[in-house]
């Protein structure tokens, strides 16, 4: 019973750090070295720049990333992982890894493209 918690703990404790729609995609993003702000805003589809600096902000205070202000004009600010966010990158890329196989499986099965009629009849 009691191993059966601690299980379900440390699961909710890798859900609280790397949990949601974006943080994997950022720490992805982040580790193949775009780490600007600009340039994750550019990379990661779909996200609006207020929920990007939500979870990079909630990242930071998790200890998952660093930010580094240069104090030069205009400001530079930069984001790398931390010890912490390197030992988190095996769970992302497994998430890639079979979020590619699914992806795979379910374009292949899932019928015609949109682009194409079925017959009426």
């Amino acid at each position: 019973m009691v191993k059966n918690k601690l299980d379900t703990q440390a699961l909710e404790y890798c859900i609280e750090m790397i949990g949601g729609k974006w943080k994997p995609i950022i720490l992805f993003h982040i580790s193949k070295g775009t780490n600007r702000f600009s340039k994750l805003i550019l990379a990661i589809e779909g996200i609006n720049r207020q929920m990007l600096s939500k979870q990079l902000k909630s990242l930071e205070k998790s200890g998952v990333i660093d930010r580094t202000l240069y104090p030069e004009i205009p400001p530079r600010v930069e984001y790398v992982l931390t010890p912490k966010g390197r030992s988190l990158l095996p769970v992302v890329q497994s998430m890639n890894r079979w979020g590619k196989k699914q992806y795979a499986v379910n374009t292949e099965t899932s019928g015609p493209p949109n682009n194409q009629q079925l017959p009426l009849f």
